[in-house]
């Protein structure tokens, strides 16, 4: 059994009893497939049965038009697996973010429609005021299936990070609330990933952060990129000893080590260590380098100015 997979255990009704219906009416009712609902029921508890003594188990009407805005926005490409996790609410603002951009006038940027943006990164920093997982965690679910992987990272999940650690330094936002953001979002990074990782059988990419560098944010969201495009990802982590990085970039089938460097970390103690990982590296592996703490150009490394850059990498090596 997948580690994802609940398995429902449905509620004993007497009889048909009104607004029920059997997983063959309600999949001709929502336009999906009985076996996608018998897999989404395992996986997800979605839809939620009821069961009779007899054992057959019958579905609420009431769950139709739920799963008929899942069916719609799978249509435009959003996973089942993050559309099920959203609230009733959330899933609502996704399906009119849809609609609102399906054909915006020409020239309009997404940023400029009404309702899509201006929830943003305060709703995501009033809820971490109150330390607030749910809404928190709910928000950022949110945009991840409006937006997509790659601009969920580099304008929500990185900005959001940006602004927490801006608060912070100016005495606005407290240790605690940087500490339970940064849980809040590495968890859901590594969430979001672990599907990809599952199914993903690309080339290799090693992923770690240098010895003595902590901060690992920047080198999770590289991460659930890399694995989104295809490549299978063996991620090991902050502060690892170079030796151990290039011990696993002697796994079979390893493309390249990707290193994320914080900007906490020393310039000139980056480029040294990157040069001696470069040196322990076989010559077919390629050193790809990112982040706020990246040194300058070293003989070598491959480096990227941001995510956009990476995954226009990972596009021409696909």
């Amino acid at each position: 059994m997948s580690p994802t997979e609940i398995h429902a255990a449905p509620r004993t009704i007497v009889g048909p009893g009104p607004g029920l219906m059997t997983i063959g009416t309600l999949s001709q009712e929502t336009g999906i497939p009985v076996p996608t609902l018998r897999t989404w029921e395992r996986r997800y508890g979605q839809p939620e049965p009821l069961r009779r003594p007899s054992g057959h188990r019958l579905y609420p009407a009431a769950a139709v038009p739920r799963l008929q805005q899942v069916a719609l926005l799978l249509r435009q490409g959003h996973r089942a697996a993050t559309l099920l996790a959203l609230a009733e609410s959330q899933l609502e603002a996704l399906t009119h973010a849809s609609e609102v951009v399906r054909d915006p006038s020409p020239g309009t940027a997404v940023s400029e429609l009404p309702g899509v943006v201006e929830r943003g990164i305060d709703v995501l920093l009033r809820a971490l005021l109150r330390l607030d997982r749910g809404v928190l965690l709910g928000e950022l679910r949110l945009e991840w299936a409006r937006l997509g992987p790659l601009r969920f990272l580099t304008e929500v999940a990185g900005p959001f990070m940006a602004a927490v650690g801006e608060g912070w330094h100016n005495g606005e936002l407290e240790i605690r609330h940087e500490h339970f953001a940064a849980a809040c979002v590495d968890g859901l990074l590594k969430e979001l990933r672990d599907p990809y990782d599952h199914t993903s059988a690309g080339p290799r990419v090693v992923m770690a952060t240098l010895p003595a560098d902590q901060h690992e944010g920047g080198l999770l969201m590289a991460a659930l990129l890399i694995a989104v495009r295809g490549r299978q990802v063996l991620y090991i982590g902050a502060d690892t000893p170079l030796t151990e990085t290039a011990r696993a970039a002697e796994m079979p089938r390893v493309e390249a080590v990707a290193i994320s460097v914080s900007a906490a970390f020393d310039r000139a103690l980056a480029e040294k260590r990157l040069g001696e990982l470069r040196a322990l590296l076989p010559a077919r592996i390629a050193l790809w380098v990112g982040g706020a703490g990246a040194p300058g150009t070293i003989a070598g490394v491959e480096q990227f100015e941001d995510l956009y850059a990476l995954d226009r990498r990972l596009g021409t090596t696909r």
